[in-house]
């Protein structure tokens, strides 16, 4: 799906991951999510017939439920059940974000970054004896794009955040070694 397209399909993500981005004013890529199987992709623009306000891109191998948004509009005029649980999802991510910009607002780049190495860890880390283990879904580039920080900036954080002994990095992993100390410093 790219920003700007209309469309008559949506998707709904049967496997893998994808991350939604949105071009800025000024042409740098945001990253504004990643999403994970059970998701539901280009809702919006199949419930308003508006065009995409995000480009979603495959972040590994990706199986999809394809409709037509005319044949999910009827599903939902139809099932309102369906139609209550896409706006239970609506909302949460309206929530999400809500929380992510108040909490960005006052965060300096390694606050951000700190928030969101929570957040990897909180979806896709795996307990260890060492503490938690993550395989990054994204790059460091991409992550500077998640926390509107520069690159550089992102990366002078997470050196911080090594000297201090909050985690280790590796080629897309991280291991966070104190949970604790990522979550005050994200708050």
């Amino acid at each position: 799906m790219f920003e700007h397209e209309a469309t008559e399909r949506m998707m709904i993500l049967l496997s893998g991951r994808v991350k939604v981005c949105r071009t800025n004013e000024d042409g740098h890529d945001l990253l504004l999510s990643i999403r994970d199987p059970g998701d539901v992709l280009g809702e919006l623009a199949a419930i308003d017939d508006e065009p995409h306000i995000a480009t979603v891109t495959a972040l590994e191998p990706v199986t999809a439920l394809v409709a037509s948004t005319r044949a999910f509009r009827t599903h939902l005029e139809s099932t309102p059940r369906v139609a209550v649980a896409l706006l239970e999802v609506i909302v949460r991510r309206f929530r999400e974000t809500t929380i992510k910009r108040s909490q960005s607002a006052k965060s300096d780049t390694m606050g951000r970054v700190a928030a969101r190495i929570l957040e990897l860890s909180e979806r896709y880390g795996t307990p260890t004896d060492n503490g938690t283990e993550i395989e990054m879904p994204i790059s460091q580039e991409e992550l500077a794009q998640w926390t509107g920080a520069s690159r550089a900036g992102v990366a002078h954080a997470l050196q911080a955040m090594r000297e201090l002994g909050w985690l280790t990095t590796h080629r897309r992993q991280i291991a966070v070694t104190d949970l604790e100390a990522l979550r005050k410093r994200a708050m």
